[in-house]
């Protein structure tokens, strides 16, 4: 299929950061007339996932800023 391929490119190219949505804009650019549920059932199907970040945790507690 040419859109799963382009959809493995992109993710490969934005290191599994779009999700359907995002991916979805990006293949409209290229000219693909495509839903954002077919592209998230594609990337579902095929094992395409973002990768999330690491949540920001918090290391400084109010006893440690009362103490300085």
């Amino acid at each position: 299929m040419e859109v799963l391929a382009h959809i493995k490119e992109q993710s490969r190219l934005n290191l599994s950061s779009y999700g359907p949505q995002r991916m979805t804009e990006e293949l409209k650019e290229l000219g693909m007339p495509i839903g954002y549920r077919r592209v998230g059932r594609l990337m579902r199907e095929n094992n395409i996932r973002v990768e999330r970040s690491k949540k920001y945790k918090v290391t400084t507690t109010a006893r440690q800023a009362i103490a300085k």
